[in-house]
């Protein structure tokens, strides 16, 4: 009798746990926040939003990385995504100015990875922007126009947009994800891939917004 127990109990645990990772689990206040105010819900026609903010100094943002790359390769359709890197002083300000300064030039594709591989694999600090500049120069960058879109008002305009950005959306740690300007990602996850999966459940939750505004 105990082993037809036990068998019982085993078939019942497998017909219950997929509903451990099914979206009921999400909550609102941990794996998830709402942002406030809340913006209004957009046209059914728009894409769904997703900003990552990070910075190539974080250990969990170069983890998280190769996972964000991954989940990018089969988003759905309806999804833009968008990095942004966070700004909470000192070489985290010069890497964003970086970030936009490379993007701006071209340069951001191939040198994105290279960037956290070289402060995280190869220790090297990048701290001050002649660091930076020395392995730029490494890299093949042309120094010249680095510095003088570095200090453009086009990459300084995208800086303080990405400031105003981390204000709105209540970011004080990274790696952080926003969708549509309605939802953070929490905490409480057993690791990186709940981050994603939250993600999902969340714009899932924005689609139903759109198709249903008054709900």
């Amino acid at each position: 009798m105990k082993s037809l127990g036990f068998l019982a109990l085993l078939v019942l645990s497998l017909i219950i746990s997929p509903l451990h990772a099914d979206e009921l689990d999400w909550q609102s206040g941990l794996h998830y926040h709402e942002i406030s105010p809340v913006p209004p819900p957009a046209a059914a026609s728009e894409p769904v939003q997703v900003l990552e903010f990070f910075w190539y100094g974080c250990p969990h943002c170069y983890q998280f990385e190769p996972h964000m790359k991954k989940w990018l390769g089969t988003k759905p359709e309806d999804v833009v995504f968008q990095q942004v890197p966070a700004l909470f002083g000192g070489a985290a300000d010069l890497h964003a100015q970086a970030f936009y300064a490379l993007d701006a030039m071209g340069e951001l594709p191939r040198l994105h990875e290279p960037f956290f591989k070289a402060m995280h694999d190869q220790k090297l600090k990048l701290r001050s922007r002649s660091e930076l500049e020395a392995w730029l120069g490494q890299q093949g960058v042309d120094l010249e126009a680095f510095r003088a879109t570095m200090d453009s008002f086009a990459v300084h305009a995208k800086v303080n947009r990405a400031r105003a950005l981390m204000r709105r959306y209540g970011v004080r740690s990274v790696p952080v994800v926003v969708i549509d300007g309605r939802y953070r990602s929490g905490s409480g996850f057993q690791g990186y891939e709940g981050i994603l999966e939250v993600t999902d459940y969340l714009v899932d939750k924005a689609r139903e917004l759109r198709d249903n505004p008054g709900t």
